[in-house]
């Protein structure tokens, strides 16, 4: 194989990876409660892990209605020569309903990030732990 040939072969790999992530949101599952993200322009805010257990798509989480733990990851392009910066933190929250949206709202001023949750209706019911950050 050319050498050209073996460049293309990372560079596809990555390309069907980022278009699986751009694909269409799915159907939200009535059974389920929906918590989508939202995130501030210099940061990217990813949904992990529901319940200790690994997600395979960062853009929301859906839910069997009761409690649960919500672990994000919110990427932050710092200023300049400061860098990216990677955040986890997570959300515990006992009353998800069938049906219901949420939203993960992330906010930050200065280094300090945090993260809300908000019901349909825009009010706050619950929001982050502390943030653990480190340089990316």
């Amino acid at each position: 194989m050319k050498a050209r040939s073996l460049l293309l072969v990372p560079l596809l790999s990555v390309v069907a990876v980022l278009s699986a992530c751009a694909g269409p949101m799915p159907k939200a599952d009535p059974s389920e409660a929906w918590i989508g993200l939202q995130e501030e322009p210099s940061g990217v805010l990813m949904a992990e892990d529901l319940d200790g257990k690994r997600l395979n798509d960062g853009r929301y989480f859906e839910v069997k209605p009761g409690a649960h733990t919500l672990e994000l990851e919110l990427i932050v392009e710092g200023n300049g020569d400061d860098g990216q910066v990677n955040c986890e933190t997570g959300i515990d929250y006992s009353q998800f309903k069938a049906g219901e949206h949420y939203k993960l709202v992330e906010s930050s001023l200065g280094e300090e990030y945090r993260v809300k949750l908000e019901d349909s209706q825009g009010h706050q019911i619950g929001h982050s732990k502390d943030f653990t950050c480190m340089p990316g």
